[in-house]
């Protein structure tokens, strides 16, 4: 049964290889390593052609069996792409209940607490895939309200106080939070900051940071002077010229990183290659427990869309089903129009958005970072749009030599 699956998935894929971007499915699924292969390469490459997809499965792994020809006639195979989803579904079944006897196997042989709840969680998994089926109704909905007029509403993932207050308690499942700035602002150095105060205030919170500005060395430097205050341009440069006890600090701060459950992504450049970490690590999460930053929207390619404002157009959309489909926030950043430096007021606008007017359909949140007219070390965030909280404007004091923000008091006037 497996096979057959597999098969047919696959062959569609190689028919229209951009559908990969589209289908909620893990490499981890398939049971044949050919087929788990073509997936990963599928992935990596996007809509490339046949024989960049059998190179790059060549690349992965020198497992890999298939020969340039049987490719081919997998891709013969496909009919049409109509019942792909459900293939994908029948699939998602299969390795969830191979999970289920794995975890029960594990459980008979050793019957202690940590694999009981292996157990039960691989079986609710399970029963939550047929349940996820939208029928329509508002059932669930409507009693959650009910339950919310007699009980505190649950906070969403913490942060900083203010902007918590602004989201109305917290970044929820379903927000896609779009921060925008010119280039300069810091709105790479501020994203750190607010995953960094996540990781702080939300015991057990997994955050997935992808970059394709910088490296890991530097989003570790960044890390690193967030938390001691030493400037990350010390710590890359001239680390050795610290002193015996910052040095002990700094081990300290690398230590404390590498305890959180923090993941950064240097290499993932294509939306499926982002979307597919996303989909594996949010369907594993427990509520409030994950949230994904990408860092930024415009260097994300979609190789199967030539004009880049479709592009922009379907990053957006599948960033905004994944927070719907697995009920998590995703953070994502964007740059703002050079037209706004020549304006006499720069006070950013949604109409200044680079590329497609997507992000701002698309985000439930749309903050723009700019430095404040009246005080240098003063970075204002302005939230333009904001689908189930308020408007504001929140001041925050930026410390340039360890890119640290810290959010200020606002006074009567707003400010």
């Amino acid at each position: 049964m497996n096979s057959e699956i597999e098969q047919a998935i696959i062959s569609v894929l190689l028919k229209e290889p951009k559908n990969v971007a589209m289908v909620n499915a893990n490499a981890d699924w398939f049971v044949d390593g050919n087929y788990r292969v073509i997936f990963q390469a599928l992935q990596e490459v996007g809509d490339g052609s046949l024989m960049t997809i059998y190179g790059k499965a060549k690349v992965l792994s020198n497992q890999f069996t298939l020969t340039y020809k049987e490719l081919i006639a997998l891709r013969g195979n496909a009919i049409t792409d109509a019942n792909l989803t459900e293939l994908v579904r029948d699939l998602h079944r299969l390795y969830l209940k191979q999970e289920v006897q794995r975890a029960m196997a594990v459980y008979h042989e050793a019957p202690f607490e940590d694999n009981l709840l292996t157990l039960t969680s691989a079986s609710n998994a399970l029963l939550e895939l047929d349940d996820n089926v939208d029928d329509g109704s508002i059932d669930v909905q409507a009693k959650e309200l009910d339950y919310n007029l007699d009980h505190p509403v649950e906070a969403g993932v913490k942060s900083y106080p203010r902007l918590d207050e602004c989201l109305a308690g917290g970044f929820y499942g379903g927000m896609l939070f779009t921060i925008g700035a010119r280039p300069g602002i810091g709105k790479t150095a501020f994203s750190v900051n607010l995953a960094a105060k996540m990781l702080a205030e939300n015991e057990g919170i997994q955050v997935d940071y992808f970059t394709l500005e910088m490296t890991k060395r530097e989003m570790l430097n960044r890390f690193v002077s967030n938390d001691t205050g030493i400037s990350s341009v010390t710590l890359r440069s001239s680390a050795d010229s610290l002193t015996p006890t910052l040095k002990q600090v700094v081990r300290q701060s690398l230590s404390k990183v590498k305890r959180l459950n923090l993941a950064v992504y240097d290499t993932a450049e294509t939306l499926s290659q982002i979307t597919s970490v996303i989909r594996q690590h949010a369907s594993a999460a427990k509520k409030n427990k994950y949230v994904a930053f990408v860092d930024y929207i415009g260097l994300i390619t979609v190789p199967s869309l030539k004009e880049r404002y479709l592009q922009v157009g379907e990053i957006t959309r599948q960033l905004k089903v994944m927070t719907n489909e697995y009920n998590v926030p995703i953070v994502a950043l964007t740059q703002l129009n050079r037209s706004i430096e020549n304006r006499q007021d720069r006070e950013p606008q949604l109409s200044d958005i680079r590329e497609s007017g997507s992000v701002e359909q698309d985000s439930n949140v749309v903050a723009f970072l700019s430095k404040d007219k009246d005080v240098d070390d003063v970075v204002n965030l302005s939230i333009k749009k904001n689908r189930e909280g308020w408007q504001m404007r929140i001041p925050y004091q930026f410390q340039g030599d360890s890119m640290k923000f810290q959010e200020l008091a606002v006074d009567s006037d707003g400010r």
